[in-house]
């Protein structure tokens, strides 16, 4: 089994890395940061983003662990009082594995394709004025949107942005998108849906109009597109695989991340 450490940005955790070298070595278990088979990430759930967007072509073959070292996160059960607990399990293979779709955005910009792929969402944003925007879902229209904003998450992105707009948390084993307007204008005269909508796995959900000079934000990340005309986005055939402890369950972990 080869491993790789994914830290927190700037961290200097020297005492839990050095912990996980030793606890490795103890294992028989090797280094190898370019081609791990499972990655350790060392942080929150920010440090798991930036790991798989790391990893991103490795995805068939990466399982990621995570140990916590953020104040809230969905994809750890981890801390480094319990590391040891962890080798044993991962050795024993009593882990808990589970395995989530990533979105996938599509378009042309500066008559270039591309893709981006996100664990949370992706969503397109105007700092300027109005966004208007045609929002279809599989070639049909739903509404013309004007606003702030569009988002689609996926269920693992359910508890991020998506709820901070108050839309509904979905349990993680369902694979779905969530469509979400932001700031959505709403008069006598302009309308839009205003709620989420929950979508089947197979959908897919096009904005398509007046899109210059939006922000398309996926994660962590962002892209600036002056001429976009189009986003296509989608459950994408890429797939993120972790590790839980064998006790694992979903609501322990809405129950510690929102309630508690």
């Amino acid at each position: 089994m080869k491993i790789a450490i994914f830290e927190k940005e700037n961290s200097q955790d020297y005492e839990l890395r050095n912990k996980i070298t030793s606890l490795a070595q103890e294992h028989s278990i090797i280094f190898d940061e370019s081609k791990p088979d499972v990655v350790f990430f060392i942080g929150g759930d920010g440090t798991f983003l930036r790991a798989v967007q790391h990893y991103l072509d490795q995805l068939d073959r990466v399982i990621f662990v995570g140990i916590n070292r953020g104040k809230l996160g969905f994809f750890y059960d981890y801390d480094p009082s319990s590391v040891e607990e962890l080798f044993s399990q991962l050795v024993e293979k009593k882990l808990s594995l589970h395995e989530f779709s990533l979105l996938k955005g599509e378009f042309i910009d500066e008559e270039k394709e591309k893709k981006i792929y996100a664990v949370n969402e992706i969503r397109i944003e105007n700092p300027f004025h109005t966004l208007i925007s045609d929002v279809l879902i599989d070639g049909e229209l739903l509404e013309t949107f004007r606003g702030n904003g569009l988002l689609v998450s996926s269920s693992l992105g359910s508890t991020a942005y998506n709820k901070s707009l108050g839309g509904a948390i979905v349990h993680h084993s369902l694979s779905c998108l969530q469509f979400k307007e932001i700031a959505p204008i709403q008069n006598r005269e302009l309308h839009s849906l205003g709620n989420s909508l929950i979508l089947p796995s197979s959908s897919r959900i096009v904005f398509r109009g007046h899109l210059s000079n939006v922000v398309i934000g996926y994660d962590h990340l962002i892209c600036q597109s002056k001429n976009l005309k189009e986003i296509a986005i989608s459950l994408s055939s890429k797939k993120v695989r972790v590790y839980y402890s064998p006790s694992h369950t979903y609501l322990s972990t809405v129950r510690k991340g929102f309630i508690e």
